[in-house]
């Protein structure tokens, strides 16, 4: 099977492109990180808001947040240098009101969201899309069984296809257990694609699961693992799978990971980060943090990764690039910690309080939104030295 390198998917043109499958062992010999500290500042929300999740413009940030009171939704566009802006809302449904953002994408102008509220005698998510500009966003109600009804799994992202707004989320299979499944949209209107029999499919042998969605040129890279069952084990093995255009076709590529734990410890591909000619994929092994560069006729581990051990059941953000530096936000020690790599050259720092949930970029400040015990919401900036 063929795989890209450190960075997932190579994009030639309009579609990824994907060269032969090597493998290099991370350099365990390599220095220790230097110590990079951060000065983190807490960016103060309006009264009673909650910062729940982050998406960036090429000059403001867009911050999802949640509120005591219906409408609970709010988006606010805003620079830090000066007061909040509202963006106006327009809920249509009874959930839209109660919903809290799982995602948040801006692209040349336009606006798209997901968001869920729990409900119903089950209490599972009752899903709501988003779409407009920061004059406005607008629900689009859609009929119950388009992410909902028997067979539904969650939703877990949303990404562009070039100018087009995918989905991602899980569907019962045809076959065994839950596929990887995606919706597009036409008009007002969203659509689930067929899975079984595809890469995104499951298998009686190999479940098949992914949590991430990303850009990579005008395709997409889905970030995840494989669920192996065999008789008398099951191994969790990372994977990507990447697709030219929002219709696919979908192509699976699994991730080396050259540790003594392979075959008996979890890994997981979390989240990437993709230019138009590669990506960058952040994920765990054995609780340990690991990265795959994807693009290219090679797919590597860099060299030098520092030894972080990534909060359990939490994910490692997807990086943030700017100016030949990588930048990695990672949930530990029930806090997080902030790698920045420039070239083989790592150094480490303390991340804002909290766990991590959300970070973008805005000129060379790096914004996250925390969460505590309690799942209330603070935002955080702090400018890359």
């Amino acid at each position: 099977m063929k795989v890209p390198s450190v960075l997932v998917g190579l994009a030639v043109g309009s579609s990824l492109a994907l060269g032969a499958c090597t493998s290099d062992a991370p350099d365990t010999t390599a220095r220790s990180p230097s110590a990079a500290p951060m000065d983190w500042q807490r960016v103060p929300l309006p009264t009673g808001l909650s910062a729940v999740t982050l998406a960036a413009t090429d000059e403001t940030v867009l911050v999802g947040a949640y509120g005591p009171a219906r409408p609970r939704p709010h988006l606010l566009s805003g620079t830090g240098s000066g007061p909040w802006q509202d963006v106006p809302l327009t809920p249509r449904s009874p959930y839209a009101f109660e919903a809290r953002w799982f995602q948040i994408i801006a692209r040349d102008g336009h606006i798209d969201a997901i968001a869920g509220a729990r409900g119903g005698a089950h209490g599972n998510y009752r899903w709501t899309t988003w779409t407009g500009t920061t004059t406005g966003v607008a629900e689009q109600e859609q009929p119950f069984g388009v992410f909902g009804s028997y067979g539904a799994g969650d939703l877990a992202g949303m990404a562009y296809a070039g100018g087009s707004p995918v989905i991602l989320g899980a569907w019962q299979s045809e076959r065994t257990g839950l596929d990887i499944a995606t919706w597009t949209r036409t008009g007002a209107r969203w659509a689930r694609q067929p899975s079984t029999g595809t890469p995104l499919g499951s298998t009686p042998d190999e479940l098949a699961g992914a949590t991430a969605i990303t850009s990579g040129g005008d395709g997409l890279v889905l970030s995840g693992s494989l669920t192996r069952l065999e008789p008398g084990s099951v191994t969790v093995e990372p994977a990507v799978w990447t697709s030219p255009d929002a219709d696919g076709p979908w192509t699976r590529e699994d991730l080396p990971h050259a540790t003594p734990e392979k075959g008996s410890a979890l890994a997981e591909a979390h989240a990437a980060t993709c230019t138009p000619h590669q990506c960058l994929v952040t994920g765990t092994v054995g609780g340990r943090l690991f990265l795959w560069e994807v693009g290219g006729n090679t797919t590597r581990n860099p060299s030098g990764i520092p030894d972080i051990e990534v909060t359990q059941n939490a994910s490692v953000l997807a990086p943030i690039s700017l100016e030949g530096k990588d930048v990695f936000v990672v949930p530990s020690r029930g806090g997080s910690v902030v790698l920045q790599r420039s070239g083989e050259t790592w150094s480490v720092g303390d991340g804002p309080r909290g766990a991590p949930v959300s970070a973008v970029l805005l000129g060379d400040e790096v914004w996250v939104v925390t969460t505590d015990a309690h799942g209330t919401g603070t935002l955080w900036r702090a400018r890359v030295a």
